[in-house]
């Protein structure tokens, strides 16, 4: 069971705080911190602070960004949050949460559903040598990848056979194939770095030749997300 643990990035001129994927209540209990902080709150569907410092956003998806550092508002809150109990919704709702498949030909694209990893997030946290790929999502990815066949694109930090360079910044990454179990040891996320690292694309999609997800391995994989998931599968 994964814990929570907090991670925290300034890019971009942003501040940014991953979350565990939040229920209403949950997203209604950092409004009322907020709140007493003297913040104006909208509520809806991404709650909306304002106050003299900035604006700060705490979205359902799990991700926290605003102007400025929103430590002293947001981390207080986080051991409330924490003890909600886990709201239950359909297997198919709490997976469209992390990831959808396409098919492309012959093979299976899957679309990740991630907080940080993408657009131009992406190119900034590679350019700075940083990971914003949250616990549970790494969890899911690298499940994903366990359960396919053949090989995969990602990005890598260091070159495979057929590698393609790719510079973000003054770092220099390789656009490469790997096998599923390479790919699921070397997939990196926001905790630690390893000697290869391994990363999603900048759309959030791995190619599959083959993937094989059974109802009871995604039951298992979602009840696994501990502190991460405020959703439980029914």
């Amino acid at each position: 069971m994964l814990s929570f643990k907090v991670y925290q990035f300034h890019v971009l001129g942003r501040y940014y705080t991953l979350l565990p994927k939040l229920t209403p209540p949950q997203v209604r209990s950092f409004a009322g911190r907020l709140k007493r902080n003297g913040f104006h709150v909208e509520p809806s569907p991404t709650l909306t602070a304002r106050s003299r410092e900035g604006v700060v956003h705490v979205g359902e998806s799990g991700l926290c960004w605003s102007s400025f550092d929103p430590s002293d508002s947001i981390l207080p809150a986080i051991p409330e949050v924490l003890a909600f109990p886990k709201q239950t919704i359909p297997l198919r709702e709490l997976r469209r949460k992390y990831f959808s498949q396409t098919k492309s030909g012959a093979n299976t694209v899957v679309h990740f559903s991630i907080r940080m990893e993408s657009a131009s997030l992406w190119r900034a946290l590679r350019a700075s040598g940083e990971c914003g790929l949250a616990p549970d999502e790494h969890a899911v990815a690298s499940f994903i990848l366990r359960h396919s066949e053949g090989t995969c694109e990602l990005v890598t930090d260091f070159p495979a056979a057929g590698s393609v360079p790719l510079m973000c910044g003054r770092k220099r990454y390789f656009i490469s194939s790997l096998g599923k179990i390479e790919a699921a040891l070397t997939l990196r996320d926001a905790g630690e770095k390893n000697v290869r690292n391994s990363y999603v694309r900048r759309d959030s999609t791995i190619g599959l030749e083959a993937i094989s997800l059974s109802r009871d391995d995604l039951l298992r994989l979602f009840e696994e997300l501990g502190e991460w998931c405020f959703f439980s599968p029914s």
